[in-house]
């Protein structure tokens, strides 16, 4: 049950995070230059690349969980990093410029 609430806080908290980052980086690149439009792009990036690692720690890590902890922490730690990036990526198509 804990475990639930720590997943819906983790894609709330990230959904708000990278809804408002998306949101301010495509009003601003919208009157922007090309340099400072790829600019924007890039600096758009650093969620996903953070996405990423956290991903990729929890998958990495799960084997050492796993063998000390047992089969369900495993499971725990994957239901956060897959709340985590799909969060992130709710809050960066809801925050994109579609015009």
């Amino acid at each position: 049950m804990y475990v639930l609430t720590a997943c819906l806080i983790v894609i709330v908290l990230s959904f708000e995070v990278s809804f408002r980052r998306s949101r301010n980086l495509s009003r601003n690149a919208q009157w922007a230059a090309p340099a400072q439009r790829l600019v924007a792009q890039r600096r758009a990036l650093w969620p996903a690349l953070c996405a990423a690692i956290c991903t990729l720690l929890v998958l990495f890590g799960s084997n050492h969980v796993q063998d000390k902890l047992g089969l369900s922490a495993t499971t725990d730690l994957m239901m956060l990093g897959a709340s985590f990036s799909s969060g992130w990526f709710l809050g960066v198509t809801a925050g994109m410029d579609w015009d």
